[in-house]
């Protein structure tokens, strides 16, 4: 059994295996004891839960633990997507918000996601310290008394601050049947009805609860939503919109089958901000995103800065200066002005005003987008690792120096997360371990899609023949 560990976004494990009712009051004690040190006691915690096995009863063991220790907690009444409970720590004035998910992970997984007292993802110095606190021996403390456990409603609320970040004109404007596919997740009941209070023809799709999820990761990934496609393509619906396990990351079937993932939402998106919204300020991406970013930036002016992967690094950036959008290339886009978080619900409405401002079907505004800021095509895969060489394997990655990859040169490496090398024509190829599971994750960009395929290939060729 693997001690807790904070990956790229929270704690996660298999569960009865190291996701336990023991390690999960472990893990809280220790959330427990930051805040203490930073003198947060005396303010509420939130607790929340997605729809995975047993998350509510993980939840409830979170609140107990946290009121055995005097704090008041504010648990929530049902299941919430995570960008609701960030949202909910800052409207209550919350020390720190505790979700219980795993994300988009597959089924057999949980996890604990926590959210600082600003409503984002804790930041990396703040789960190191946490996880110090998780090596020291259980100290007897004195006695407190014991907090109160306080049910509250966390979605009108988050469906009221949705509602207030949008331009309903636009919205209006890009009214059309569409489904939603919220994949059995914590995302179920929240923008159908939403869309169709706005004259939109929303299905709700996979709305049920199914902790299998169908036998696969909740994950709106190509592979994962051929049951969104055929409604899209047999024209039961003009837009298919798919959301994670716990709604921070989105997707979307253009009207044509085409799959549109974050790598093409998140410019999407920020070109309508800035040319629609007239929106400034720094942008941050991870290092794995898209370099139509960085060429959006560049025609505007904006300060761009890259971060390592997961939104957390994301977090510290937004706190330090006037951010107009963050993102990566696994999420939906942060929009820090309303949350400093990643939201899936956020960015499907924003996608949607996106097409109302714009007049037009969401194949042309990517063709658009590419015409104007690319040619750039975008791979990704992944490769299954024991969990006992994913060091060794960061180990064999950072030893490689190719000076070619796909005949092309290699201009200039960066290591913020992993090992990135950029190649000529803007090309590059991206090698790192997973922060959340066992696998070793490619990423390439490049001019032509049959190129970003042959980085790929790259890839994998340099792993084999690694020392």
């Amino acid at each position: 059994m693997s001690g807790p560990h904070f990956g790229t976004d929270g704690w996660r494990g298999v569960i009865a295996r190291d996701f336990t009712f023991a390690r999960v009051s472990e893990v809280t004690r220790a959330i427990l004891s930051y805040l203490d040190e930073e003198h947060l006691s005396g303010r509420a915690l939130v607790v929340g839960y997605d729809r995975r096995f047993q998350s509510e009863a993980f939840a409830r063991e979170v609140a107990q633990t946290a009121a055995a220790r005097g704090y008041e907690v504010c648990l929530a009444d049902r299941f919430l997507p995570s960008p609701a409970v960030s949202w909910a720590v800052r409207d209550q004035n919350a020390a720190a918000g505790i979700i219980v998910t795993a994300s988009h992970n597959p089924p057999q997984y949980s996890g604990l996601k926590l959210k600082e007292q600003f409503g984002g993802s804790a930041r990396p110095a703040v789960t190191a310290r946490i996880e110090r606190l998780l090596q020291k021996p259980v100290e007897t403390l004195a006695a407190r008394p014991c907090g109160r456990i306080r049910l509250f409603d966390g979605l009108s609320g988050y469906r009221r601050h949705l509602e207030q970040c949008l331009d309903p004109l636009n919205l209006r404007r890009a009214r059309q049947r569409l489904t939603l596919d919220v994949m059995h997740g914590a995302a179920a009941g929240i923008l159908a009805p939403l869309l169709n209070e706005l004259g939109y023809q929303a299905l709700e799709l996979r709305g049920d609860e199914n902790p299998a999820f169908d036998g696969h990761a909740p994950n709106p990934s190509v592979e994962h939503l051929g049951l969104l496609r055929g409604l899209v393509q047999r024209g039961e619906a003009t837009l298919g919109l798919a959301v994670d396990g716990d709604g921070d990351r989105l997707a979307a079937i253009d009207e044509t089958g085409g799959y549109c993932g974050p790598q093409m939402l998140f410019p999407l998106l920020l070109r309508h901000l800035v040319e629609a919204r007239g929106g400034r300020g720094r942008v941050i991406k991870s290092v794995s995103t898209t370099h139509l970013i960085d060429r959006i930036c560049r025609a505007h002016g904006l300060p761009l800065s890259e971060t390592a992967i997961g939104f957390k690094h994301a977090c510290q950036a937004i706190l330090d200066d006037d951010v107009l959008m963050a993102g990566e290339e696994s999420g939906a886009p942060g929009i820090p002005r309303h949350l400093p978080d990643r939201d899936a619900q956020l960015a499907a409405l924003l996608l949607l005003e996106a097409l109302g401002a714009a007049g037009c079907t969401l194949s042309a505004l990517r063709e658009d987008l590419q015409s104007r800021f690319g040619p750039l095509h975008y791979r990704q895969s992944c490769l299954s690792l024991p969990v006992m060489h994913c060091a060794d394997m960061q180990r064999r990655i950072a030893a490689l120096a190719p000076h070619r990859l796909g005949g092309l040169r290699v201009l200039a490496v960066n290591r913020v997360d992993g090992v990135k090398w950029l190649l000529d024509g803007d090309a590059w190829l991206l090698l790192r371990v997973s922060g959340t599971e066992p696998l070793l994750r490619l990423y390439a960009e490049a001019p032509e899609a049959a190129l970003a395929e042959e980085l790929i290939a790259c890839g994998k060729t340099l792993i084999a023949s690694a020392p």
